[in-house]
């Protein structure tokens, strides 16, 4: 982690800041919160500090090598959940940053004349769009177009984030020392959020374990007395040919389980451990489709009725490999929480402007409003009265953060949780061959 000593040159470089924020900044140095509030305390203390109307804060995702938006500060509801939706390559971020830009050690000035490429997300951060083509009075005056970068680093000098200010209150660019300011607070903030990185990082490492421990424990180690017995009865002089033969095929189904909890965990520790693989383009009915298929076949003593809507045509995400284990693990939650022989699952596949939305609906037991906050979280719930967890849900959970999207669950019938479940999720939409 990185210091106080470093924060104390860092504030001894500039008065710029009140005390009151120095403070602030300083005890998210320290870090007792959670990123997302860290991300959104920044935004926030810049916009009271130095009067800005409109304050984006992002940062490095190493899942998906891209920057993308954390926090915003000024902007109304449905416009902040397009820009949380976006995500730039460092090579869009450097292309858009030009030396010749930069006013300050890592703060870059973009004025609208500078800007030579359009690109379909920067509407998003437009609130005036009336102004976009009013011509600017003065070299003071601050033009809808513009924005201002701050970017973050880390020791080594990379890029980690940045502090974009969208919309100064007064209509003016930022005077230098509302510029140095800044300035110090993205480099104290590049401090705050590499320490809180290596927290979250040895927390998780250390939730996971016990998570682990807990499977191997619990799950694992709770079938091994009725395999045992299982086996025995099977070799045993007094177990009918009938019995024997029950046994026999509960005996392979206690070892598939054991074998597919295993498999399972070792696939959520590689998740975790690994970089995420380049996007591309796929189209997610055919990869619904295909994955209908590979549960009908995992479970062919189940009568399984599967029905894809969705509208004419192809509809791309941007995705990896691993995004057949999100519907492969998704429709085998709803294939086990059917209590009857059969399952009936509906499948709706709905493209958006900008993202490419499934939901799966199914008939089974659901899940109590108690826990559906709790069912996607780190190696997820365990139902009250099951042997063991389903940790498929965390790898849904797990790899939907990872493209970006999102993951959620409801009732199938408003209100009544016991008639089943309807998982939604939404994947950033594929605009080209390779995303």
């Amino acid at each position: 982690m990185r210091g106080s000593g470093e924060a104390q040159a860092l504030l001894e470089s500039s008065a710029a800041m009140p005390t009151d924020d120095i403070l602030e900044i300083l005890r998210l140095i320290i870090r007792s919160e959670p990123l997302d509030i860290l991300h959104q305390r920044v935004a926030d203390t810049i916009a009271r500090s130095y009067g800005v109307r409109r304050v984006t804060v992002g940062t490095f995702d190493d899942r998906t090598g891209t920057f993308v938006p954390r926090a915003l500060h000024g902007y109304p509801p449905e416009r902040a959940v397009a820009i949380m939706n976006h995500s730039f390559t460092l090579e869009r971020m450097k292309a858009d940053l030009k030396p010749h830009l930069r006013i300050g050690r890592t703060c870059y000035y973009v004025r609208m004349e500078d800007q030579t490429t359009s690109y379909d997300d920067s509407m998003d951060y437009i609130m005036n769009p009336e102004l976009v083509d009013t011509p600017r009075q003065s070299e003071s005056d601050w033009h809808e177009l513009d924005y201002m970068d701050f970017i973050m680093t880390d020791r080594l000098g990379n890029w980690v984030g940045w502090i974009e200010v969208d919309d100064p209150a007064d209509r003016k660019v930022p005077s230098r020392e509302c510029v140095d300011g800044i300035q110090m607070m993205a480099d104290l903030c590049s401090v705050a959020f590499e320490n809180a990185k290596a927290y979250d990082v040895a927390i998780g490492a250390v939730a996971d374990s016990q998570a682990y421990l807990e499977f191997i424990v619990h799950d694992i180690g709770g079938k091994i007395s009725p395999l045992s017995y299982f086996l025995t009865s099977i070799i045993s002089k007094e177990t009918s040919e009938e019995r024997r033969a029950i046994n026999a095929d509960n005996a392979v189904t206690t070892i598939s389980s054991m074998k597919s909890l295993v498999e399972n965990i070792q696939k959520y520790s590689e998740i975790r451990a690994s970089l995420a693989l380049p996007r591309h383009r796929y189209d997610l009915k055919e990869v619904l489709a295909l994955c209908s298929r590979s549960v009908k076949r995992k479970h062919p003593d189940r009568e399984l009725n599967i029905k894809i809507q969705s509208t004419e045509g192809p509809c791309y995400a941007a995705a990896d490999e691993l995004v057949f284990d999100v519907f492969v693990n998704l429709l085998d939650h709803s294939v086990h929480s059917s209590p009857t022989a059969g399952a009936n699952i509906e499948i709706q596949v709905e493209e958006g402007h900008s993202a490419i939305t499934v939901r799966i609906e199914d008939h089974g037991k659901g899940i109590p409003d108690s826990k559906k906050d709790q069912v996607f979280k780190r190696l997820a719930w365990r139902p009250d009265g099951e042997e063991e967890a389903d940790l498929g849900l965390s790898i849904v959970a797990l790899l939907v953060e990872r493209y970006s999207g999102l993951v959620s669950v409801t009732d199938r019938v408003q209100g009544d949780h016991s008639l089943g479940s309807r998982f939604e999720v939404s994947l950033p939409k594929a605009l080209s061959s390779a995303d």
